[in-house]
């Protein structure tokens, strides 16, 4: 009794089984606002997602929540929504525009004076490709 049970549960799993795309772990992680620093939050995810960032709507969902995280009471939170955002900005056509008329600029610039030196970093780097064109030849 209890092997057929095993047996249909395996069966449903195995039916029901979906693996997660990087894109849709970056997704969850906005969405619950559970960032951490992992290969989502990266150069070449970026160069390779920002398209993804409009939604399915063309509503910048995402980008808004990465903004309302800048303001995390959690400062490992709040860097990583800046440096996605910087990185947005850097990736997406006119990404800049669209982070600064969303209020990005303002919020991470409220961080450039953080007492957490690192969330200080990010924020500045964040405000820095709001702003820069060719952030490329920067570094």
């Amino acid at each position: 009794d209890i092997v057929d049970d095993i047996e249909s549960l395996h069966m449903l799993l195995a039916e029901n089984f979906k693996e997660m795309t990087r894109w849709e772990v970056y997704q969850n992680e906005v969405e619950t606002g559970q960032l951490q620093w992992g290969s989502t939050h990266t150069d070449v995810f970026f160069k390779q997602n920002a398209k993804m960032m409009e939604g399915k709507d063309g509503d910048f969902n995402l980008v808004k929540i990465l903004i309302s995280l800048i303001t995390s009471k959690d400062e490992d939170v709040a860097a990583i929504a800046c440096f996605d955002l910087g990185e947005f900005c850097r990736h997406y056509p006119n990404g800049r525009a669209i982070a600064k008329r969303l209020g990005a600029k303002d919020l991470a610039m409220t961080l450039i004076e953080h007492d957490n030196p690192e969330l200080q970093r990010h924020a500045l780097q964040c405000v820095s490709k709001m702003m820069v064109h060719n952030w490329e030849y920067v570094k």
